[in-house]
């Protein structure tokens, strides 16, 4: 019998599965949400230091492989999110599936760690972004006390669970898309395109491949834990609700992101989205409306992508409840020196490492739903963390999974530029050979059970 473990809070803020009926995001919320975290600042920088002279393709080779890189990650949120939209459950139990009742901490802690690290560096940006107003309007500020209360105002914000989040990203959306698509504007009026960027050869050949492999690594940390938000969308004509919601939310401001960095690294040749924006801005005033966007963006994307998911792994290792877990992945947020970080050398490195791990843990949690377990989520089973759960494998933990994602890694680390792109399918053709052998049920010496109970 399958003993039904929940989290110590109820609700949509818990980790149990969360029923259609009790479902309350539309695709009228829904889509909004996607935007205004998908906005992501960072993603600037990716763009930017593709096209020429910062880069090595052209306008339009940049633009196409942001548009493929994006394309691609939509594909994955769409493929990914299914047992969260399916089942109402979250991504710390989904890994339950694949990697076994208590292997699953690896994948889960494999997600979190760049989610609090960027929760990091997203409130230095912010605060970076306040400092400029500040110093612009009124010639003084404290970068170091706008870290901190940029950080308590994103805390207070997630303090009320996904309903008050919910709330600020629906708001946000249309404001940060507003002041970004201005902002993009006054670009192009003031400095204009530069005539030897559509002339320039480029390349169609490895920077080419880099460029997509980077549109899709900066938020392929989002892919992994789309159940945790798609498990909060009203269920509707069958799977029309998730493929229509993910496709309209995550494509659109992803690209839309993408291509502000290429018109900022074609047109001012200034890396920093802060500093690019006054300079470009005719006035103090107007160069502050548009840094109001940054500021937005930065709380909107931390609040789904950088909170949410470490704080319902938290729940499930520690079974803390949902304010504690929102405490800790604050202040673990500054333990990792983001001000260091963001400007290290190592920054770039630390992307690119936990790249490796995240293609093929992306890889074999969509291979364990879509080939494994043909689209069948025994919820029971998942939330049963005894030795009786089918889930249990060798001590509660799948070696299949953890072989896979241990060797989609390693293939991926002499090639870290195109990280995921080596190791995502790896990760699901080694993962899928394990099953079909049953590697650990020869380790157990049993038979493992991959068909639902009838």
């Amino acid at each position: 019998m399958c003993v039904v473990i929940m989290s110590s809070d109820n609700g949509s803020e818990g980790l149990g599965p969360i029923p259609a009926s009790d479902r309350e995001m539309g695709l009228k919320t829904y889509i909004p949400v996607w935007w205004a975290s998908l906005i992501v600042v960072q993603a600037f920088a990716v763009a930017f230091f593709a096209v020429y002279p910062q880069g090595q393709l052209n306008l339009f080779q940049a633009a196409l492989a942001c548009l493929i890189g994006a394309t691609l990650v939509t594909g994955f949120f769409i493929l990914n999110g299914f047992p969260g939209y399916e089942e109402g459950i979250p991504y710390a139990v989904q890994t339950r599936s694949a990697f076994g009742a208590r292997g699953s901490i690896i994948p889960n802690f494999v997600r979190i760690i760049p989610a609090i690290a960027w929760f990091g560096v997203g409130n230095w940006i912010g605060a970076q972004a306040i400092l400029t107003i500040t110093d612009t309007l009124f010639g003084f500020g404290n970068i170091w006390v706008y870290f901190f209360l940029f950080l308590l105002l994103n805390l207070a914000l997630a303090w009320g669970g996904v309903t008050s989040i919910e709330w600020f990203d629906s708001i946000a959306a249309g404001v940060i898309i507003i002041l970004l698509a201005y902002t993009v504007y006054i670009v192009l009026t003031t400095e204009g395109i530069p005539q030897d960027v559509l002339s320039y050869g480029g390349s169609w050949g490895m920077q080419f491949v880099t460029v997509i492999a980077a549109s899709v690594g900066v938020i392929i940390t989002g892919a992994l834990n789309a159940s945790d938000l798609s498990r909060h969308l009203e269920q509707s004509d069958g799977a029309g609700n998730h493929v229509v919601g993910a496709s309209v939310g995550i494509l659109p401001p992803l690209l839309f992101m993408l291509l502000v960095g290429i018109t900022f690294g074609v047109s001012t040749g200034n890396p920093n989205p802060i500093a690019a924006i006054m300079a470009v801005a005719p006035t103090p005033i107007l160069g502050t409306m548009m840094l109001v966007f940054i500021i937005g963006a930065q709380i909107s994307t931390n609040l789904t992508l950088n909170i949410l998911p470490p704080t319902h792994v938290f729940q499930d290792t520690l079974g803390v409840s949902w304010k504690q877990g929102v405490l800790i992945t604050g202040v673990l947020s500054v333990v990792t020196f983001p001000w260091v970080l963001f400007s290290s050398q190592w920054f770039f490195t630390f992307i690119n490492f936990y790249s490796a791990f995240l293609g093929p843990a992306l890889g074999i949690l969509i291979a364990d739903y879509w080939i494994v377990q043909a689209r069948f989520s025994d919820v029971d089973a998942l939330y049963d963390k005894s030795e009786d759960s089918r889930f249990w494998y060798v001590s509660g933990v799948s070696p299949s999974a953890i072989l896979a994602l241990f060797i989609g890694a390693g293939a991926s680390m002499p090639v870290l530029s195109l990280s995921w792109i080596v190791g995502l399918p790896v990760g699901i053709v080694t993962y899928v050979i394990f099953r079909r052998i049953d590697l650990d049920g020869y380790i157990t010496g049993a038979p493992t059970v991959t068909e639902p109970a009838d």
